[in-house]
């Protein structure tokens, strides 16, 4: 509950296929005893590590111990084989970030307000409610958990915010909240503890990554950063379409078959998969590649080019430098009150799309947006949006970045090919009006742009307005941005040339 996704993975199942599932509460929670902990800290990777190695001694179990699970229970799995406690034999993490500043509590700077708020409250009302197992087991066979979900989905999601401000949690997780939210703004040794960015390289056991395409504002990068710190030479990943809708259903035959041949020696022929295996959007087919980004996709590089100098209208994407010039567009934090008519006049997105494709066009990989960029205000947030526009209008939303002006100094030792790491433990404001440089990572994307379809490019200050919603296959959550009323202005040229690099891959 409440979407309501099992994500420990589907119980039932995997035991009738000859396992023990064993869930673990963290201490202080459901019927865990003792003083909870901060969550993803030392403490809790040590309890977990020590678990695995309880379970291994006991004589249901023949020594050889996996890991299942999506969200939490995914990002823990990369602390657990970083441990490397000797019965863990594999892990199958599905949908798990791995550094808790940049992919959770901030998104480029900029706090996850409504998720966060919405999850302590609720974790935290509800953290010491159970249900007997007997109970659980029985509803899974009786209720049509689709028809379950689809009602929930319509009442619960619209009630989300009224819900944050009328529950109780305990005193605890708010404390937990105001840290996060207060106290722990930038990126400092309380989030790298809680970060399994340092210890990937540590993995050496089997791993299957697995991530989806409508996971952006949470899981996503995280898979694409373990894929590349993670040394074992035991390893694939797998990124499939975007669905909210039971997404953890979906892959347990996977899972399933990752730990009947690591765990159980069982030849079924997983291991001669390929590295790579990603559904390509547009095609609404799986591809597959030796690694990530493709080794056979070459690098794109569109330029923005203003058509006129109106912020109003839909710009340019093309390969050739344009005229110096510059748009400009309105940043207006969220819950400002501003007259209605002033939309008329100004915009908050300015929108910049190609040509039609004049063939079928696969674009997969990661996506850099390198902008020039001045602000009215001494902070600005920038989001940019990708989508597939069709000669109908109908647009398929694909890709997401997000990143605080004042957070834009890269750390090139935190950043790899598919994302731009920031370095943000020490904001450095704007002068007003001065241009700067930024470089921002969007989430990878794939996708097939079919004959007479075009990209485009959405760049604001506004997340609730650049947003991908649940009923379009996101994860998403709005939050707070930007920080102050701005004008923000973006330039083309030669010398302050802005542009959009993609990777195409070519047939």
């Amino acid at each position: 509950m409440p979407l309501p996704i099992n994500e420990i993975g589907v119980v039932s199942y995997i035991v009738s296929r000859g396992y023990c599932h064993i869930t673990i509460n963290a201490r202080g929670t459901g019927k865990s005893t003792g003083t909870r902990l901060f969550q993803f800290s030392s403490g809790e990777q040590k309890d977990l590590a020590d678990t695995i190695e309880w379970v291994a001694s006991q004589n249901w179990c023949d020594g050889n111990v996996g890991m299942v699970g999506m969200s939490y229970f995914a990002a823990m799995q990369y602390f657990a084989a970083a441990a490397r406690p000797p019965h863990l034999k594999a892990i199958f993490p599905y949908l798990g970030f791995t550094n808790f500043y940049r992919h959770f509590a901030y998104h480029g700077g900029a706090f996850q307000s409504d998720f966060f708020s919405f999850y302590y409250s609720l974790v935290g009302s509800t953290q010491k409610l159970s249900v007997s197992p007997t109970v659980r087991h029985l509803l899974s066979y009786v209720l049509d958990r689709r028809a379950i979900q689809a009602f929930i989905t319509r009442i619960f999601l619209p009630m989300r915010p009224r819900l944050t401000k009328s529950l109780h949690p305990e005193e605890s997780w708010m404390r937990d909240f105001a840290t996060l939210a207060f106290d722990q703004k930038y990126d400092s040794e309380f989030y790298r503890e809680k970060s399994a960015t340092l210890v990937l390289e540590e993995i050496d056991i089997p791993v299957c990554i697995g991530t989806n395409w409508g996971n952006p504002g949470l899981h996503m990068m995280g898979a694409f950063e373990a894929w590349h710190r993670i040394r074992s030479p035991q390893k694939k990943m797998f990124i499939g379409p975007a669905e909210p809708l039971w997404p953890w259903e979906n892959y347990q035959d996977e899972l399933l078959a990752w730990y009947d041949y690591y765990l159980k020696g069982i030849e079924n022929g997983i291991g001669e998969l390929p590295p790579v295996r990603y559904w390509l959007q547009g095609a609404k087919c799986w591809k597959s590649a030796s690694d990530w980004p493709l080794p056979d996709a070459r690098k794109k590089r569109l330029f923005l080019a203003p058509r006129s100098e109106s912020n109003l209208v839909e710009h340019q994407l093309r390969e050739e430098i344009p005229d110096s010039g510059s748009l400009s567009f309105v940043a207006i934090p969220r819950g400002m009150i501003y007259p209605k008519e002033l939309e008329k006049y100004e915009t908050q997105v300015l929108s910049y799309v190609t040509e039609p494709f004049e063939k079928d066009t696969e674009v997969t990989g990661p996506v850099r947006l390198h902008l020039a960029l001045s602000s009215s205000a001494i902070d600005t947030h920038i989001i940019a949006r990708i989508t597939d526009l069709s000669p109908e209008g109908k647009t398929h939303k694909l890709s997401f970045g997000w990143l605080q002006a004042s957070h834009r100094r890269v750390n090139l030792d935190l950043s790899t090919v598919t994302e731009i790491a920031h370095d943000h433990s020490s904001p450095e404001a704007l002068i007003p009006f001065e241009a700067v440089v930024m470089d921002i990572s969007l989430t990878p994307l794939a996708n097939l742009f079919k004959v007479g379809h075009k990209l485009r490019l959405e760049i604001g200050s506004r997340p609730d307005i650049l947003e991908g919603t649940y009923y379009e296959g996101f994860v998403y959550f709005p939050y707070d941005a930007p920080p102050y009323p701005a004008r923000n202005a973006i330039y083309h040229g030669a010398s302050e040339a802005s542009f959009l690099e993609v990777k195409i891959r070519d047939e």
